[in-house]
């Protein structure tokens, strides 16, 4: 090959290599860099749980604390005293593994990832109706939303969910006209963790459901909240608290259909006041 051939050889590999190289650098952007050193080269595993050490024996000191808060969207209800209930689920807790400092990724601050990647708290309803397909725990379990992961390592996840309860979970329920009032719960907590591993807490502090996103036009309304949601229950064999987060409020219809047409169990005035309500920090109303 004479030295025009191989100096033009060699000039057109430099240009493809330099091509190929621009190409690779251009794909590698600062989100699939953080995605790679967070999960791929850290080996990060999902089902291990977040603490920095294991549970003291004594105390939730060493502890993960996860906030549990619920957005109710509508509820219905039927002569079994089971609730039905859309909600838009809140979790927010902090994964130590999941840290980065921003300057070294042009400056992101947070990413969205499918939740899925992430260790997730094994939470269940403890009143739940049902089990198996389409409930809770299945939902919760393959849920394909996405979690914001903050360069704190803090992690906010809002399923939207959908859940049934037994309102009367531990008496029999009582014969009543189900255009009144009716006292209703909703208990959540981890299936396996004690207190010493998972500390609950209420998200953003607020230890009542949120009602604000609740559409009108559910059949169900709620007429009243307790409050103080999280609970601590000890056992005899057990130093460790057991944990929940215990929703407890009162329902009542807000219209039935007959016909094909609303019929308003509570008058429309009625319902607009107690949607008012809703927008701010709502625990009791008088009951009518």
């Amino acid at each position: 090959m004479g030295s025009g051939k191989m100096a033009a050889a060699m000039k057109s590999g430099f240009i493809l290599f330099m091509v190929f190289g621009f190409s690779l650098a251009k794909n590698n952007n600062a989100f699939t860099r953080l995605i790679d050193d967070l999960f791929d080269d850290a080996g990060y595993e999902k089902d291990a749980i977040p603490m920095l050490k294991p549970a003291d024996k004594t105390s939730n000191v060493n502890a993960i604390n996860v906030g549990v808060g619920m957005s109710i969207i509508s509820m219905d209800y039927d002569p079994a005293e089971v609730l039905t209930a859309n909600t838009w689920m809140k979790f927010t807790w902090t994964d130590y593994r999941l840290k980065w400092d921003a300057n070294q990724y042009e400056g992101i601050s947070n990413i969205k990832i499918p939740a899925s990647r992430l260790w997730r708290p094994d939470m269940s309803v403890y009143n739940a109706y049902d089990f198996g397909s389409g409930s809770f725990e299945d939902q919760f379990a393959v849920a394909p939303t996405n979690a914001i992961v903050y360069s704190s390592g803090k992690v906010l996840w809002i399923p939207p969910l959908p859940l049934k309860v037994n309102c009367h979970h531990d008496k029999v329920a009582p014969s009543t006209n189900q255009n009144d009032p009716q006292e209703c719960n909703i208990k959540i907590g981890s299936w396996t963790y004690d207190g010493f591993h998972m500390n609950l807490t209420a998200y953003d502090g607020e230890e009542y459901m949120e009602l604000s996103d609740m559409t009108k036009n559910s059949p169900y309304v709620v007429t009243s909240q307790e409050g103080d949601a999280i609970k601590d229950a000890y056992y005899d064999c057990c130093a460790e608290p057991y944990m929940s987060v215990d929703f407890r409020f009162t329902v009542q219809k807000a219209f039935d259909i007959v016909d094909g047409e609303k019929v308003f169990n509570k008058s429309p005035e009625e319902l607009e006041e107690l949607f008012e309500l809703y927008k701010n920090t709502f625990k009791h109303v008088e009951k009518n």
